[in-house]
């Protein structure tokens, strides 16, 4: 049954991003990040991959994250921040080897948090069960277009 329910996940978040994926085609990609280590998003676990980001027109709060193999759609929270010389990137959680997507660095004034899943939340505590090992912020710059 656990099976069959994943089945039908990942046929969902297949159809939601083939439906999105018209409305994209007139949307460029803004942001490009090769992200060397598989990781996840939301309730997705995606390849280490090229990945290029481009936020939806109407929604600029929701997030399209397409590698070659695979991608997801990211519901984030922007928050406006002064004007800084930071450059684009995208910031992960890491605890032992597992990376969750945090933040996406859009534009020296703006960035994008992503919420603390259930497995973030498992992976932390089982961490702080086993020992001394804590969470590392990584992060990966991403290249405008």
């Amino acid at each position: 049954m656990r099976k069959y329910s994943r089945l039908v996940s990942s046929f969902a978040a297949v159809a939601a991003i083939a439906a999105v994926a018209p409305a994209q085609a007139r949307q460029e990609v803004q942001l490009v990040a090769r992200v060397p280590f598989a990781f996840t998003v939301g309730a997705a676990t995606l390849p280490s991959d090229t990945y290029y980001l481009s936020r939806m027109n109407d929604h600029r709060d929701v997030v399209l994250l397409r590698g070659d193999r695979t991608g997801a759609i990211v519901y984030t929270n922007e928050q406006r921040l002064p004007s800084t010389d930071r450059e684009p990137a995208l910031v992960f959680h890491r605890y032992g080897d597992q990376y969750f997507l945090r933040e996406i660095q859009w534009e020296d004034t703006s960035r994008l948090d992503l919420p603390e899943t259930k497995a973030e939340r498992k992976a932390a505590e089982t961490r702080a069960d086993r020992a001394a090992v804590q969470k590392e912020t990584v992060t990966v710059a991403a290249g405008q277009r």
